[in-house]
């Protein structure tokens, strides 16, 4: 005969599984309820915040991912609230604390959902001391390997990117105030100008980018009172290049000794200066029209110069970019005769891009919202119907590479290798953006948390792995520098 094995016989219970099963359902529809109903309010607040309920209209762009959002949610709630309603009516007691948990545990994936459309909240590594008063403007702003340079119209503080220390500060001598600031710096060299504050900015000053030292200083015949932005010093190769009254001094940008000078032409004057590592562009004012000039930096030697003719006197011009050489000139009048011009070699101009509604203003501090790289030129529409579009014209035909709409109106555009960082007006706070230069893709970095970002301007710069806002003005509840990371 053989063995017989005889095992335990356990009772099934039909009706305990049957009861789990009940209380999965219960749990998974309410939490399919939480979701949608978390969407659905965040979804329509983001319409109505970002682009004031006209999303689809032409006249604004929809918040990214909302509409799909929106309809899927809708559908989905409306196919689980009468369940959960039905589920909890039936068996009170027990239902509705499952209800509860499942509502919990959708609204916080419907969190997570939307932080991942949006970005994630960045978070505030340090910042900078506030200023002590609200005339205490930025005046300009360099990064120089993990540091940041910030200059203040009565000193000059760099920050460690990672810690927020300060490393050096260096006040401007007693009696003066920085009046300009050289858009670049080359050779760790930084350059300002300097002046009596409401007088003229008649002297030059150049930094140290590494110690903070004041490397030389010298007087310069100037006669223009109050802040002259980035056009009246430039710093390229080894070379300071300074405007003067009479035409652009040429100096060792270590040293100050003089190199070169270049009379200014016959009938012109209101000179402005950008550099780049070989060359010096300059423009100059020539009544009904103005020069393009192109400038070897090494010697002083004109390369090329290309006259550019206007229909009435009182236009205005910047550079944009001293290589390759684009530079902008505004006219006033409705509708707008804007227009970006990019030259080529020998000074041919390749391109004429109409910028009636690019904001190609230079705001203190930070300059205009242009970035040209790549044989691009990336810049921001003037806000229309609630917001603004970051677009990309390619210089070698003038023609629109790629536009992307922006939820609300953008505050400030800066380069971060092939990349743009676009800080963007949103609701209910600002967002921090990267679009690609080569072909206009967004993605969200994160949110900003609006304690940092003042109502007077703000620049955001990418600095040892952080992203490091600088504000106009630094007076409490606002912070001069701040550093963000995800």
């Amino acid at each position: 005969m053989q063995p017989q094995v005889t095992t335990a016989a356990f009772p099934v219970r039909p009706g305990r599984f049957a009861g789990w099963k009940s209380a999965a359902v219960v749990v998974v529809l309410a939490a399919v309820t939480g979701a949608a109903i978390l969407l659905q309010v965040r979804g329509w607040s983001a319409l109505e915040g970002e682009s004031g309920s006209a999303c689809g209209s032409g006249s604004a762009a929809c918040p990214r991912g909302t509409v799909p959002v929106l309809v899927i949610s809708f559908l989905a709630g409306l196919a689980a609230i009468p369940f959960v309603i039905a589920l909890v009516i039936r068996r009170p007691k027990v239902n509705a604390g499952l209800a509860a948990v499942g509502l919990a545990a959708g609204v916080l994936a419907a969190q997570s959902l939307s932080g991942w459309l949006n970005g994630a909240q960045l978070r505030v590594d340090w910042t900078a001391p506030y200023d002590a008063s609200a005339t205490l403007t930025t005046e300009g702003v360099w990064t120089a390997g993990g540091s940041l340079i910030r200059v203040r119209a009565d000193e000059i503080v760099s920050y460690d990117g990672e810690t927020g220390r300060a490393q050096w500060t260096l006040a401007v001598p007693a009696g003066d105030v920085a009046c300009a600031v050289s858009a670049e710096t080359a050779a760790g060299t930084g350059l300002i100008g300097l002046g009596a504050a409401g007088g003229a900015c008649d002297h030059v000053l150049a930094v140290d980018l590494g110690t903070g030292r004041q490397l030389w200083s010298r007087p310069v015949a100037a006669g223009w009172k109050g802040d002259q932005g980035t056009g009246f010093v430039a710093a390229g190769g080894d070379t300071a290049v300074v405007v003067t009254a009479g035409g652009v001094l040429g100096y060792d940008l270590r040293t100050g000794a003089p190199r070169w000078t270049l009379l200014t032409p016959g009938g012109c004057s209101d000179q402005t200066v950008a550099a780049a590592p070989r060359s010096a562009v300059v423009l100059a004012a020539c009544g009904q029209g103005f020069d393009v000039t192109d400038v070897d930096l090494a010697s002083g030697r004109q390369l090329w110069s290309t006259p550019v003719s206007e229909p009435a006197p009182d236009y205005q011009f910047a550079i944009l970019s001293a290589a390759p050489v684009v530079v902008s000139d505004v006219l006033p009048g409705t509708p707008p005769a804007d227009h970006i011009r990019a030259f080529g070699a020998g000074g041919k101009l390749v391109s004429t891009i109409p910028a009636g509604d690019l904001d190609t203003s230079t705001y203190q501090g930070f300059g205009p919202e242009v970035v040209v790289s790549g044989g691009l030129l990336a810049g921001v529409t003037t806000q229309s119907g609630g917001h603004a579009d970051v677009v990309a014209y390619r210089l070698s035909d003038g023609r629109l590479r790629w536009r992307v709409p922006m939820p609300g109106d953008v505050l400030s555009m800066s380069q971060d290798g092939g990349q743009l960082l676009v800080t963007g007006q949103s609701a209910p706070v600002p967002t921090l953006d990267a679009i690609s230069l080569s072909g206009g893709t967004l993605h969200a970095i994160g949110l900003v948390p609006r304690d940092v970002i003042g109502a007077s301007g703000a620049g955001v710069y990418p600095v040892g792995g952080r992203y490091l806002v600088v504000n106009l003005t630094g007076r409490a509840p606002v912070p001069p520098v701040s550093a963000l990371s995800s």
